[in-house]
């Protein structure tokens, strides 16, 4: 079993994606991150859990997981710690989490799908909360690759394998 991270921009197709791959199996679990609309695009058999919880839910599942998503997953772990003026607590309460994430996703006998936007394929953010938001998110995808078996990204509509591309390194 393995882990995926689908890194697409919005409206490219990269949710349609991540849900491709877990389409031959007849139930999954869909962890919504966001509170809202957006879960109707789930297929029948799969089952909606709405949470923050990410590694709970991961682990608690029995069947492939579709964490939907990481952006919206960080932004509410954001609010709903009131971490937005504390730079550092936020960094270290995320790293943890991304730490729980990463030996979930490796532990459990059934394949994990993340997805998640790429922040540098936008414009720069005017607003100091929106570019703290990035720095986390490149952190995250650069996190969550590092335990993903495959890393596709999406762009103009077309799936890239990253999966044997070398690293950046830092």
């Amino acid at each position: 079993m393995t882990t995926t991270l689908v890194i697409g921009g919005p409206r490219n197709g990269a949710a349609r994606h991540a849900r491709s791959l877990l389409s031959a199996h007849p139930q999954v679990t869909h962890l919504v991150t966001h509170d809202g609309p957006g879960t109707e695009e789930s297929p029948d058999g799969w089952r909606l859990v709405q949470t923050r919880e990410l590694s709970r839910s991961i682990l608690g599942s029995r069947h492939p997981v579709l964490v939907d998503d990481l952006t919206d997953w960080l932004r509410g772990t954001l609010d709903g710690e009131d971490l937005w003026d504390d730079p550092a607590s936020a960094r270290g309460l995320v790293q943890d989490r991304l730490d729980e994430l990463a030996v979930a996703a490796s532990a459990v006998p059934f394949d994990v799908v993340v997805l998640t936007t790429e922040p540098s394929w936008s414009l720069p953010p005017a607003d100091p909360r929106d570019a703290f938001l990035v720095d986390l998110l490149a952190h995250a995808n650069e996190r969550v690759s590092t335990v993903s078996g495959q890393v596709h990204a999406i762009v103009a509509g077309r799936v890239l394998d990253l999966t044997g591309a070398p690293t950046a390194g830092r």
